[in-house]
């Protein structure tokens, strides 16, 4: 658990785990040159599981929890940001997949979003079978950093990459993905809270995004131009995106071109490459209007010609556009 400046969350994020059902852990919280009063409260918390080690100056989130890789002592290592809470199943429930699982090197869960004052936001639910997280690694983000359980010699193995200020936790779980598998418990086991440092944004964090999309591009075999990269992370970034004619008619082109070379690389695995290019093509639709949508695009061939992928694309957009009419009847 890194900790920066958190002195009106970090107790009740250590209570969260202290509470936990299973009991046979060392919580190691790592003070990263707080200027509050964070670190006195940390210590003042009597409980010998707790093992705090204090940074003297700020280090950053990147070296911070490298630092931590270096000096946890369990098998599997549980990442929780100190403004967070654990639900008391947590851990146990984690602990028991990865022992169900010994060919599974992570695991995460959905979690419930939170406000900085603590009410309610949406939720966050990622696919959890392994082979769906692998096929849809590319197109989306799988994992929330704060969910996840690892273990502790695949977390060393890679490690944070600390030029990565921003998104490190996208880049591992994509570095990862590509040589272990990795899976969601379909439970909300966290509740994240909204609005910390990870949710800057700036010119930084999108060349860093971008770079990480090149990484994966590359590994399918695609030899990318920058147009194309910067299209990509748009195609996965479209919440609050007014696609245009020319982007939709890129985009065709683009899936097809992604799943021709996965056909080659077997870079992820298949159908499920190809069920997660056609949710994002629905995707793309409900962002550019539906109506729209189906009266100017007819559908693309990869979708007619692969049994199955129709349906199922339709599926997947239908249920964003249920998740976005419950989202905006409960505002």
């Amino acid at each position: 658990m890194p900790v920066r400046d958190r002195a009106d969350f970090v107790t009740s994020a250590i209570r969260s785990i202290l509470d936990q059902r299973f009991g046979d852990f060392e919580l190691l919280a790592i003070d990263d040159g707080s200027t509050d009063r964070s670190a006195e409260i940390v210590a003042g918390i009597d409980d010998p599981r707790i093992r705090l080690v204090r940074h003297e100056t700020n280090q950053g989130i990147p070296k911070t929890r490298n630092h931590g890789l270096e000096l946890a002592r369990g098998e599997y290592l549980a990442l929780l940001d100190s403004d967070d809470w654990a639900y008391p199943q947590r851990l146990a429930r984690q602990v028991a997949y990865l022992d169900r699982h010994p060919e599974v090197a992570a695991v995460g869960s959905w979690a419930h979003r939170i406000t900085r004052d603590g009410r309610p936001a949406s939720p966050v639910v990622r696919p959890f079978h392994p082979r769906d997280v692998r096929a849809r690694i590319l197109f989306v983000s799988c994992f929330k950093n704060p969910t996840m359980m690892a273990r502790t010699d695949v977390m060393r193995a890679f490690r944070y990459r600390e030029e990565f200020v921003f998104c490190q936790d996208i880049d591992l779980w994509a570095r990862i993905s590509g040589k272990h598998a990795l899976a969601n418990i379909p439970e909300f086991l966290i509740r994240y809270r909204l609005g910390g440092d990870s949710h800057q944004s700036d010119a930084l964090s999108e060349r860093l995004k971008t770079r990480i999309a090149e990484d994966q591009l590359r590994a399918l075999g695609i030899d990318a131009t920058p147009d194309d990269v910067r299209g990509h992370h748009q195609l996965r970034n479209l919440a609050g995106f007014a696609p245009d004619d020319a982007f939709i008619e890129w985009c065709e082109a683009w899936l097809l071109r992604l799943i021709a070379a996965n056909a080659t690389s077997r870079c992820y695995p298949e159908p499920e490459f190809s069920q997660a290019a056609a949710g994002r093509w629905f995707r793309l639709g409900l962002a550019a209007g539906p109506a729209r949508f189906l009266t100017r695009f007819p559908v693309p061939v990869f979708l007619r010609t692969t049994p199955g992928l129709l349906a199922y694309g339709a599926r997947i957009g239908a249920r964003h556009l249920w998740a976005n009419s419950a989202l905006a009847a409960r505002a």
